[in-house]
C-alpha cells in the first residue's frame, strides 16, 4: 500500500502543478503586504494545531488552515493564495511534525493547493457586486474546499494502508470535517468583516480562530486525561492484586492478534486492543476481600462482580469517543449459548468485539496463577477453551484462537466457564 500512496501522492502533486501553472498564466502571484500578512498567520495557524485522539495509532492533525487558506482565496485571488497554503504545510511538516517521508510533503502540498484552487476558482467563477451575495459564494468556496480535502485525505488515509475506506471516512468525519464545518461560519463572517472594514480585519478573526484552537485545544487534551485516567486506574487495579498483574496488557495483545486473524481492519484491531486493555476497569469498586478471595464466592459475592462489566461500560462511556468500546466492554462476560451475563446475550447478538475481547480474557485467565487455584498449563488451557467453543465461545474466534496460538485443531467439546 506504500507504493499506492506514492502514486497517489505522485498523481495529486502533478494535478497542484497542472492547477498552480494555470492560475499564474492567468492570474499571476503578487507579493504584497496582504499575501505577507496572509501568509504570517497562515503559519500561525499550523503553529496551533493539536493532535485528536483517535484513541488508535492513527493520528489527525487538527489546524486553522481552512480559514486562513479561503479567506486569502477569495482576497488575494491569484496564485499567492495556493503558494500561502503550500508554505504552510511545508512549514508544519519540517518544524511541527517534523516528518521526513518525501510522500508526506507531496501529499499534503497538493491536496491543500488544490482545495485552495477549487476554492478560488468557485468563487471567482460565481461572484457578483452584491456583498451579501459574495458572502454566501465564500460559504460555498468554504464548502467546496473543505469536501474537496476530506476527500483527498480520506482516499490518503486508504492508500496509506493504515485503515480501510469507511474506517478512513468515518475517522475523517469525526475530526478534520467536524473541525471544518464549525469554521465555515467563521469564514464567511471573516469575509465580511475584510470587506467592511480591510485589511485590518485579518488580525481580528485571527485572535477569534486562536481563541478557537485553544478551546479545542484543551477540550481534546481533557478528554485525553480521562482516557489516561483510565488506564492509570486499570493498572493500579493490577497492582492492588499480584496474580493479575499484566493480565489486561497480556489479553489486549492476543486480542488484537485475534482480531488479526479475523481479517479485521487495523483500526478495529486496535480498538478491539484498547478496549481489552480496559474491560475490567469496573473492578476498581470491586472490594479487595471478594477480589482477592481464595475459597469459592458466595452467590451475593458473585452477584457483585457481575457488576464490573456495567460498571466499565460507564466509566469507558464518560471519554469522548469510546462508546462503542464501553459497548464491548459490557458484553465480554456474555456466552454464545446467552447463559452470562449482564444481559443473556447469544450467538450473534454479542458484539464480535465482545467475543473476541472474552476469549483473550478467558485465556490469560487460565494460564495464570489465581488467589483459589494454580496456573493452567498452555496445553490444558487451549483444551479447555476447545471444550467452550459453541457453549461458552464462539466457534468461529476460537478458530482463530487457535491458528494464533498455534494449537492443533481437533473436535470441539463442551465445558463449563470457570469465572
Amino acid at each position: 500500500m506504500k507504493r499506492a500512496f506514492l502514486y497517489y501522492s505522485t498523481l495529486l502533486f502533478v494535478l497542484y502543478v497542472f492547477s498552480f501553472t494555470v492560475l499564474y498564466v492567468s492570474r499571476p502571484a503578487q507579493f504584497g503586504w496582504t499575501f505577507l500578512l496572509f501568509l504570517a498567520f497562515g503559519l500561525a495557524s499550523e503553529a496551533m494545531g493539536f493532535w485528536i485522539n483517535t484513541n488508535v495509532k492513527s493520528q489527525v492533525r487538527i489546524t486553522g488552515g481552512m480559514l486562513i487558506n479561503v479567506l486569502a482565496a477569495v482576497v488575494l485571488e491569484d496564485a499567492s493564495a495556493m503558494l500561502i497554503a503550500s508554505a504552510s504545510v511545508i512549514f508544519a511538516g519540517l518544524f511541527l511534525v517534523k516528518s521526513k517521508r518525501l510522500t508526506s510533503y507531496l501529499f499534503n502540498v497538493s491536496q491543500i493547493g488544490l482545495s485552495t484552487f477549487v476554492a478560488l476558482v468557485t468563487y471567482e467563477t460565481l461572484k457578483t457586486e452584491n456583498l451579501i451575495t459574495n458572502m454566501w459564494l465564500v460559504l460555498l468556496a468554504g464548502l467546496v474546499y473543505m469536501l474537496l480535502n476530506s476527500v483527498q485525505f480520506t482516499f490518503g488515509m486508504y492508500f496509506s494502508g493504515n485503515v480501510s475506506i469507511m474506517a478512513s471516512l468515518k475517522l475523517v468525519a469525526r475530526g478534520p470535517l467536524l473541525s471544518a464545518s464549525l469554521m465555515l461560519p467563521l469564514v464567511a463572517v471573516s469575509y465580511l468583516l475584510y470587506e467592511l472594514v480591510g485589511i485590518s480585519a485579518i488580525p481580528l478573526v485571527f485572535a477569534i480562530l486562536t481563541a478557537i484552537q485553544i478551546g479545542n485545544m484543551f477540550r481534546n487534551e481533557y478528554e485525553q486525561s480521562k482516557l489516561d485516567k483510565l488506564k492509570l486506574m486499570a493498572k493500579s487495579l493490577e497492582m492492588r492484586d499480584s496474580y493479575t498483574s499484566g493480565h489486561s496488557e497480556r489479553a489486549a495483545e492476543l486480542a488484537y492478534r485475534i482480531a488479526k486473524a479475523l481479517g479485521l481492519s487495523e483500526k478495529l484491531c486496535e480498538r478491539i486492543k484498547m478496549a481489552c486493555t480496559l474491560h475490567d476497569v469496573g473492578k476498581i469498586g470491586i472490594p479487595d476481600y471478594i477480589l482477592g478471595k481464595p475459597e469459592k464466592l458466595s452467590d451475593s459475592e458473585f452477584e457483585i462482580i457481575k457488576t464490573h462489566p456495567t460498571k466499565s461500560e460507564q466509566l469507558l462511556k464518560s471519554v469522548r469517543g469510546m462508546r462503542e468500546e464501553a459497548k464491548w466492554v459490557r458484553h465480554h462476560h456474555e456466552r454464545w449459548d446467552g447463559l452470562g451475563y449482564p444481559d443473556g446475550l447469544s450467538g450473534e447478538q454479542i458484539p464480535l468485539p465482545s467475543r473476541i475481547i472474552a476469549i483473550a480474557d478467558i485465556y490469560e485467565a487460565l494460564t495464570s496463577d489465581r488467589p483459589y487455584r494454580r496456573a493452567y498449563s498452555r496445553e490444558e488451557a487451549i483444551e479447555m477453551i476447545r471444550e467452550m467453543s459453541g457453549t461458552v465461545l464462539d466457534p468461529r474466534v476460537v478458530d482463530a484462537f487457535l491458528k494464533v496460538i498455534g494449537a492443533n485443531h481437533s473436535e470441539n467439546g463442551k465445558a463449563k466457564e470457570r469465572d
